[in-house]
């Protein structure tokens, strides 16, 4: 079977490729590059709101953003913790003979080209990690299906940082991760795997997203390594109206600071000393029990 990889430019993204190249012979790899974002001025932001109060809420909030961006992204940026949690070389692509690798600007996965370049190499099974939202045309071409790693419990948390928001809602029952087949919806397709990694009552933000990535590597290893030993996966509908759906305006500093402030106030140890009852009333589909962080 041929397998195909897409996926962005992260350190995990890299940590990904590597970790499906030691197990499995990948005939393509693809990375996406991020988003471009507006470079602002950051004087004459300051200028322009400083004289008024809700311009002066605009700058904290801003240096917020910021401040937490810059100690919170491991994975997405270079972080100290990158070497005791991910599990195949994070900060570069051991490239190997026969693979062909491909780097692609953001939202190009959708075009024409890019959809005659994968018809072209007419892989059987594409994995996917952290893409942009996926055109119905790319989803139809792996003969045996396209599966997708969510940092989230689909359905209850769908969309962008779906391992931060059940902290900032004080629910950590529902961090975890799911392997699951794509569909044009978003983190919404029929569930393969899902496995919820254990945490220390003083795990950071950058430890619990770490734990997340790297279980989920795991998982997405056995749906390829099921799919390319019987055709598919066993895999299973999401109930429908059920959780719910963030994307990236939907996260600002008031998440941003309650995130912080859970944290600091013990809403992982709170959970740990229940955890048992807590994880119950989450039903969770094709669950592995963690092997990484037990």
């Amino acid at each position: 079977m041929k397998i195909a990889i897409l996926t962005r430019t992260g350190f995990h993204h890299t940590s990904f490729i590597n970790r499906l190249q030691e197990k499995f012979e990948i005939a393509c790899v693809v990375r996406e590059a991020y988003p471009v974002t507006r470079r602002v001025n950051r004087f004459q932001f300051f200028l322009k709101n400083i004289l008024s109060q809700k311009g002066r809420q605009a700058i904290k909030d801003d240096l917020c953003l910021r401040d937490f961006h810059g100690k919170f992204s491991a994975g997405f940026r270079y972080h100290r913790m990158l070497k005791d949690f991910l599990k195949a070389p994070f900060d570069i692509v051991v490239e190997r003979p026969g693979t062909k690798y491909f780097n692609v600007k953001c939202g190009d996965i959708n075009s024409s080209d890019f959809a005659s370049l994968l018809k072209g190499l007419g892989p059987d099974v594409i994995a996917v990690l952290g893409s942009s939202v996926i055109s119905p045309e790319i989803i139809s071409i792996p003969l045996s299906g396209m599966i997708n790693l969510h940092s989230g419990l689909s359905p209850y948390y769908r969309g962008t940082w779906s391992y931060g928001w059940p902290i900032v809602n004080s629910e950590p029952e529902y961090i975890g991760a799911t392997v699951h087949y794509v569909d044009p919806g978003i983190d919404s397709g029929d569930i393969i795997y899902q496995t919820r990694p254990a945490f220390d009552d003083k795990d950071d933000l950058n430890a619990i997203f770490l734990k997340v990535i790297s279980e989920g590597i795991e998982l997405a290893l056995d749906a390829i390594a099921e799919i390319t030993g019987k055709g598919a996966a066993a895999s299973f509908k999401q109930p429908e109206r059920t959780g719910k759906l963030y994307g990236l305006s939907d996260f600002n500093a008031d998440a941003a600071r309650r995130c912080i402030f859970n944290l600091e106030e013990g809403v992982i140890g709170r959970y740990n000393a229940v955890k048992q009852a807590a994880d119950a009333r989450v039903s969770l589909i094709g669950y592995i029990a963690p092997r990484l962080f037990r």
